[in-house]
């Protein structure tokens, strides 16, 4: 549970709060297919009046598009918040209206609140609960949230309920987007943008919400992981929680988002609330993308949604995160490439970073590449320079914005889309919108590189952990017998046998390696006598010798866990140049494996 000590003053009270709006009857059929097609055929109307009278007004043709996904709400939101990403296919207002879409959903009335949950838990909502607040905390397109108290413990929880109707809705929207997809796809626009693979993931992501044992899980896992950051994530109640129903730790701190109200409309009211609480904003900004960072390189389990809404701050510049409902994590080759792509980065080495970012592509580009890279290491260069600057605003200067100005890149050369690596461009981009508040000078190469320190220091101590060096050698175990079943029998097919005797070359590299591999389980017994002298002497008092020991004496004070990598190594290069000699011996391929 959360620490008390931790619970910041109020910033916004109760009855300052909007309330949300309850309708007694929830009526779903003026989101039909017809009426979806009827908003977008005006909505597209008016922008081409406005061109045809020369008055186009880019501010309004974003507004209203948000405004459209917000009205239909559900599925529109996810699919809006994940176009909000093509920076390369829609202009900057646009993008940033639609990055905002925060669904303000209207309330459903307390008999459904009760009638689900008590369908979903099998007993009657009283026998849980001991108190349950009726009012809404606050009312999305998914779901409804309430405070209650729990019978059993009297502690206080939230209590996420799923708005009825959501799966028929879901399928109905679903099929709208997919037939504007199979429009597009049948006039061959935008083959490279990979529509389908976005379809997938608006399917994949809304399916997971749908079902609240998904957010569970996700809760479970990373507040494992996130405990390393010191970041605290709310506990689930397992016994509560099912597929309608989420009940979880109430968080008594301060939205993000209400923090940021407050401080565009009374600073003055936030300074005083930050001296009260030791909050320091650039610490809390700078721990917000530090803890991404080491989510997306070494947890590879990431917050894929962290819009002002789901951030709370508590006392002492320390945060929670909320609604894990969307989490993300990347194939292997996926994660090495992006790691690697932000070193790069760090390193100011721009060529390299366009590499990696050519990599990300799902296919290979029809393009001409040698171009497309100089061009992106160009745009890399220019964003790097920019980070520098004042007066420009957080956005120009932000990594986010960066891989908006790399996306459009790619459209113009028309690479094939990567979906996943979009999904965390959305994570970094949603974070900005703390971020420019909170650290609106931050030096985005100055962090990535005090980033990459604290992640080599934390790599380095879990190499010398014992688990991580058993690890290591069951891999390589793995490895190798990977080999033996997969690789080696495909070899010997391909290997055309001789007849007679080995060619006298082969003979004598194999001597030569079999007098390797005598000579390092020499040196290894030299330095295992070496290795009891120095930490375990009690064990060699009986064998030893002043020859030995003048040999020991000269090897200087080494690491307990530095000597069991030593030995690893050694044993490592022994089998290697056995197992070569071994086979250049042999007259001809047997069907053992190499060890």
């Amino acid at each position: 549970m959360l620490n008390e000590k931790d619970i910041p003053t109020p910033l916004v009270e109760k009855k300052q709060r909007k309330k949300v709006e309850i309708v007694e009857e929830l009526n779903n059929r003026r989101f039909s297919i017809a009426y979806v097609i009827w908003r977008f055929v005006v909505y597209f109307l008016g922008i081409s009046f406005r061109r045809f009278i020369k008055k186009p007004d880019m501010q309004k043709t974003a507004n209203g598009l948000r405004e459209i996904f917000e009205e239909l709400g559900g599925l529109w939101v996810k699919t809006g918040q994940l176009l909000a990403l093509r920076t390369d296919l829609f202009p900057e207002e646009v993008c940033d209206q639609l990055l905002r879409l925060q669904y303000g959903a209207i309330g459903f009335p307390m008999e459904i609140v009760r009638s689900t949950i008590e369908s979903e838990l099998g007993v009657p909502m009283d026998k849980i609960f001991a108190a349950f607040d009726e009012e809404p905390i606050a009312a999305a397109s998914i779901a409804q949230i309430h405070s209650a108290v729990l019978s059993k413990n009297k502690t206080t929880v939230v209590v996420k309920v799923q708005r009825p109707g959501l799966e028929s809705a879901f399928q109905r929207d679903l099929e709208v987007i997919k037939l504007f997809t199979n429009l597009l796809k049948s006039f061959n626009i935008g083959t490279y943008l990979r529509l389908d693979d976005a379809v997938l993931e608006v399917e994949r992501i809304f399916n997971e919400e749908l079902d609240y044992r998904y957010e569970a899980s996700n809760m479970r896992r990373m507040k494992k992981t996130l405990k390393k950051h010191g970041v605290y994530t709310p506990s689930v109640y397992r016994k509560y929680s099912k597929r309608r129903v989420l009940v979880m730790e109430y968080i008594p701190g301060v939205l993000m988002s209400d923090y940021i109200k407050v401080l565009n409309n009374d600073p003055a009211k936030v300074k005083k609330w930050d001296e009260e609480n030791n909050v320091d904003r650039e610490k809390v900004g700078e721990k917000l993308s530090l803890s991404l960072f080491r989510q997306i390189y070494e947890d590879n389990l990431y917050h894929a949604d962290l819009h002002p809404g789901n951030i709370f701050l508590l006392r002492d510049s320390k945060f929670v995160l909320i609604d894990l409902g969307s989490v993300g994590s990347l194939d292997k080759d996926l994660k090495t490439n992006y790691s690697n792509y932000t070193a790069a980065m760090g390193k100011e080495d721009f060529p390299k970073a366009a590499d990696y970012l050519i990599r990300f592509a799902v296919g290979i580009p029809r393009a001409d590449i040698p171009r497309l890279r100089a061009e992106m290491a160009r745009a890399v260069g220019n964003w790097s320079a920019k980070s520098r600057l004042d007066g420009l605003s957080f956005k120009e200067k932000s990594i986010g914005g960066a891989s908006a100005e790399l996306s459009k890149i790619t459209a113009k050369y028309e690479v094939p889309s990567n979906w996943s690596f979009l999904k965390v461009t959305r994570s970094l981009l949603t974070l900005d919108g703390s971020l420019q508040y909170l650290t609106p000078n931050m030096n985005s190469i100055e962090l990535i590189n005090k980033y990459s320190k604290q992640a080599a220091r934390r790599a380095l101590a879990q190499n010398l952990n014992s688990k991580s060096i058993m690890a290591s050698i069951t891999g390589f175990l793995e490895t190798v017998d990977e080999y033996n079943t997969l690789i080696l029998p495909k070899i010997r097919e391909q290997t055309i046998p001789y007849d007679g005797s080995l060619n006298k070359f082969a003979i004598s590299l194999a001597f030569v390696l079999r007098m390797l591999s005598y000579a390092t389980l020499i040196g290894g017994v030299v330095l295992a006598y070496a290795f009891l002298f120095q930490h375990h002497f009690a064990i060699i008092k009986l064998i030893h010798n002043q020859l030995f020991d003048e040999i020991a004496k000269q090897i200087p004070p080494i690491l307990y866990m530095e000597w069991i990598l030593i030995f690893i190594g050694i044993t490592m290069i022994f089998r290697t140049l056995s197992t070569c000699s071994v086979i250049l011996e042999q007259k001809e391929y047997e069907g053992k494996g190499i060890f």
